[in-house]
């Protein structure tokens, strides 16, 4: 029995590998298309707004993004009928997320030199950031690296919404020993 199994997905294997892909005839034109760059001056004011966020600076927030933005937390446990939730309080709310981190960790840092904005055809506009966030807990004074995505989708010269995924667990620990008396 077991070698007619192997047999099976050896024979499955081999077929599947031997197949070419087709693609679908369609007449629709491709919405998506779109242009990337990483030398733009939207990718150049979102490293400026990540730098600032490492120095607990908040201007360049009140330059490039809008009172009323939307930005979210892509985190688990952090949906609503199957939409993540927008966190609350706009850009001010934002600035207040960012002196929350700096309350709670000392020498934070992020890397900048990942990220791109892309263009699409209809004129939509967001700059996607890939790096490395790094801090050290004022209360557990554990050194911490943790992978980030943050994307911000542009009107103008603002952002209007955007939002990040990241692993809460280092965040949620520093809280935790925060609260202990």
């Amino acid at each position: 029995m077991k070698k007619l199994l192997l047999c099976f997905l050896v024979s499955a294997s081999l077929i599947s590998c031997t197949n070419q892909e087709t693609k679908a005839e369609t007449s629709e034109e491709d919405k998506d298309t779109g242009t990337w760059t990483s030398l733009d001056a939207k990718t150049i004011k979102v490293r400026q707004l990540l730098e600032s966020y490492g120095k607990n600076d908040s201007s360049v927030v009140y330059e490039i993004i809008a009172d009323t933005i939307k930005f979210s937390d892509q985190l688990a446990n952090n949906q609503e009928n199957g939409v993540t939730k927008v966190n609350p309080g706009g850009r001010v709310g934002f600035v207040q997320d960012t002196r929350n981190a700096h309350q709670l960790f000392s020498d934070i840092s992020l890397t900048t030199d990942n990220m791109r904005t892309f263009v699409r055809k209809d004129g939509l506009t967001a700059t996607l950031w890939w790096g490395m966030w790094s801090g050290t807990g004022k209360f557990t004074k554990n050194k911490s690296t943790v992978p980030v995505h943050a994307y911000f989708y542009w009107k103008d010269e603002k952002i209007i919404s955007g939002g990040r995924f990241s692993d809460p667990t280092t965040y949620k620990e520093e809280i935790a020993a925060s609260q202990k008396k």
